[in-house]
């Protein structure tokens, strides 16, 4: 990216913005993957209602990572795209030389 080096911290702050989202993604895919397996050996055995709940409540948490996901990652393109736009309008509006 070639943004100016007054826009550096912003720049950062997209970067960060989306590793946090990559992290949150792979949060809720390994939270999917212990929650789906307890889920079907808790009713597989016929456990009661009260049992299966928490393992039931487990599977909101990749969908909450999911929908984390892809607010970061927007908000994180939408500063990178705003530092392009200033870019490229400086670009134009620079003098001949």
């Amino acid at each position: 990216m070639n943004a100016p080096r007054k826009y550096r911290v912003l720049w950062v702050i997209a970067l960060i913005l989306k590793v946090l989202a990559w992290v949150s993604l792979g949060v809720a895919i390994v939270g999917a993957l212990f929650a789906v397996p307890s889920l079907f050996s808790a009713v597989g055995r016929g456990a009661p209602w009260y049992e299966i709940l928490p393992f039931g409540l487990m599977l909101g948490a990749p969908i909450f990572g999911i929908v984390w996901f892809v607010q970061l990652f927007a908000f994180g393109s939408i500063l990178s795209l705003l530092i392009d736009i200033e870019a490229n309008t400086s670009a134009l509006t620079k003098p001949p030389e």
